[in-house]
């Protein structure tokens, strides 16, 4: 089968390789759309120890069943699916207590070894499928899979809807935060970025106060807005600098939700946070109860990035990578028609 593989930094080329087969539980989907993470652009940088050359990328995608193992009753060839890519055990005390993302035995399409969704053909457990909703376009369903992630640190960080949020970066996750605060009801959001064409985007989207790091220091501008700074900050890029701005943007008593996988080890002001009593909540994908309900939010359109989103065939992924690694511009989501 054709597939979209990751040959070396800053490089993806189509290859030939084997059509997956049925495993037990398994279902065969035949990919219709699959769409650009920012983790996909780590590796296709060259920056994950978790992505070698080799190896197919993507987990976001809409896709059609081909063939089911036969133990499977519930879903049949013919029906049009959402991928779920985090595949986890399901018998494990994470698992039971519905804590699936913090299975020990996770997986997920495009890491490690498990090839992902740049490709014809994926074969994945049945369980980690939805049906796609009537009407509703695999370029606004692929959404579900990011959206996921930001439902589940609502849920998990901020279960009280705040008086006022930061988020550092306007890429994809911080935009579909945006978007969320706004669905809940979050009264003063302000978004800080480099890209000043994603934040037009925000500022499209209803951002109280967009701030452009760079031409601005971001920790003094958050500070000045809010009146020492905002009761939650959302960091989105995963690096000490933004870690850090994280913290000065966060007020006396306010939440830090780190998102971002950047670098795995960095410097924060300790004694700081602590006197000041800043709460630090990590977070890590979703469980299926966040799945569906970003998927429900899709299909109601209370969020749509559609104007934003850019379309291509899989045979343009060099150029499609290319793009969203070095000049998105407002493109959020690069998706290729497979």
């Amino acid at each position: 089968m054709r597939a979209l593989v990751y040959t070396g930094p800053g490089h993806v080329e189509i290859q030939d390789v084997a059509k997956p087969t049925v495993g037990s539980g398994d279902a065969l989907l035949e990919i219709q759309m699959a769409a650009v993470c920012g983790s996909d652009i780590h590796g296709f940088l060259g920056h994950s120890e978790r992505r070698k050359p080799g190896l197919v990328l993507g987990h976001e995608a809409v896709a059609t069943i081909v063939e089911v193992d036969p133990a499977v009753k519930s879903w049949k060839p013919g029906q049009r699916v959402v991928v779920n890519p985090l595949i986890t055990c399901g018998t494990c005390a994470a698992c039971l207590a519905g804590r699936q993302n913090l299975c020990p035995s996770w997986k997920v399409l495009g890491l490690d070894r498990v090839q992902g969704t740049y490709a014809e053909f994926v074969a994945l457990p049945a369980s980690c499928l939805y049906p796609l909703p009537e009407g509703l376009s695999a370029p606004e369903a692929v959404l579900s899979e990011p959206l996921a992630n930001v439902v589940h640190y609502f849920r998990t960080a901020m279960s009280e809807v705040p008086e006022s949020l930061t988020i550092l970066g306007a890429g994809p996750i911080g935009i579909l935060t945006l978007a969320l605060a706004r669905l809940r009801g979050i009264p003063r959001v302000c978004i800080v970025d480099t890209n000043e064409a994603r934040l037009g985007v925000a500022s499209q989207l209803r951002a109280d106060s967009i701030v452009v790091s760079g031409k601005e220091d971001p920790v003094e501008a958050v500070r000045r807005w809010s009146d020492g700074g905002t009761e939650v900050v959302v960091e989105t890029a995963g690096i000490s600098a933004t870690r850090r701005q994280a913290v000065g943007c966060c007020r006396r008593g306010g939440r830090l939700v780190f998102v971002g996988l950047g670098e795995n080890e960095s410097p924060l002001p300790w004694i700081e946070m602590i006197r000041d009593e800043k709460s630090v909540f990590t977070t890590f994908a979703y469980t299926p109860r966040d799945f569906l309900t970003a998927l429900r939010i899709v299909e109601s359109r209370q969020i749509d990035l559609r104007a934003w989103t850019e379309i291509r065939p899989l045979t343009d992924g060099q150029a499609g990578f290319e793009k969203i690694a070095y000049a998105p511009g407002s493109t959020l989501k690069m998706v290729f028609e497979v």
